[in-house]
């Protein structure tokens, strides 16, 4: 049975489902859909065109799907809302922004953990799996894939693409792409080497690591010919390894503003 505090505010407009617990002072708009067994701790606030997923928790002081900060957009109406995974946590003081007319939505995947002050703006697509640690900053337009971890205060700059398995360590700036499968870190984040540790921890084999530590090498270490070339000539040596060939296709056809440097790259 859904559990109501009696000091939330919850519009009767609203669709709850089943077994959901809103606690002490929260609010929810209109246009909300709570899935299956969803839990707002107290002093939530979800409005705007939002859905949460099934079993997803949001702790308190977290706001979810509010109007959008870019000034072109200020029309409440044109939002195009939020749309929240399953499973997912969210901690305090989270704000996750709804979507603009210039796309289908902000979207935030399934057993994602979005931890105490973190910031996700609008438009933003988020992956299944993510972990975002506390201060975390996400402007507008991110794209985030599967399984990406972005440690403590981290800043992501707009319509930047972060990778499948990459982590970003604390403090860092983030302007170009991240690449998948990839350490990247500094005051200016530069890529470092693979993330051998998470990779492993997804079940990734040697040989699948060295495939992608052949592509990164030779796009950041060689010295012959330009980094595309040098693309077209490791292809024909990891051809038959999934990740590598992702890797290439990240860099060839999904980075839109650049992979950036390597720093002391193994």
């Amino acid at each position: 049975m859904t559990e109501i505090h009696p000091t939330a505010i919850v519009h009767p407009n609203a669709v709850l489902g089943k077994d959901c617990k809103i606690g002490p002072f929260c609010t929810v708009g209109p246009n909300v859909v709570l899935g299956d067994r969803v839990e707002l701790v107290s002093s939530v606030v979800v409005d705007g065109k939002t859905s949460i997923g099934d079993d997803s928790i949001v702790y308190p002081f977290a706001v979810l799907g509010v109007m959008s900060q870019d000034l072109k957009w200020q029309d409440e109406a044109a939002m195009t809302g939020l749309r929240i995974g399953k499973r997912c946590r969210i901690r305090e003081y989270v704000t996750i922004h709804s979507g603009t007319p210039a796309s289908d939505g902000t979207v935030i995947g399934d057993d994602c953990q979005i931890m105490v002050n973190a910031h996700i703006g609008h438009d933003c697509k988020i992956g299944n799996s993510v972990v975002m640690s506390n201060l975390v900053q996400v402007a507008g337009h991110v794209e985030v894939e599967d399984f990406a971890i972005l440690s403590g205060d981290v800043m992501v700059l707009q319509f930047v693409r972060i990778g499948r398995n990459a982590f970003v360590g604390g403090m860092s700036g983030v302007t170009n792409d991240i690449l998948p499968y990839a350490i990247y870190d500094g005051p200016r984040a530069a890529y470092r080497t693979i993330n051998r540790v998470g990779l492993m921890r997804h079940g990734f084999t040697n040989e699948d690591m060295h495939a992608i530590h052949m592509v990164y090498s030779a796009v950041f270490r060689g010295t012959e010919g330009t980094a595309l070339e040098r693309l077209a000539h490791i292809r024909k040596e990891v051809k038959n390894n999934k990740y590598a060939m992702d890797a290439i296709d990240f860099i060839e056809n999904r980075s839109k503003r650049g992979i950036g440097t390597s720093k002391n790259a193994e």
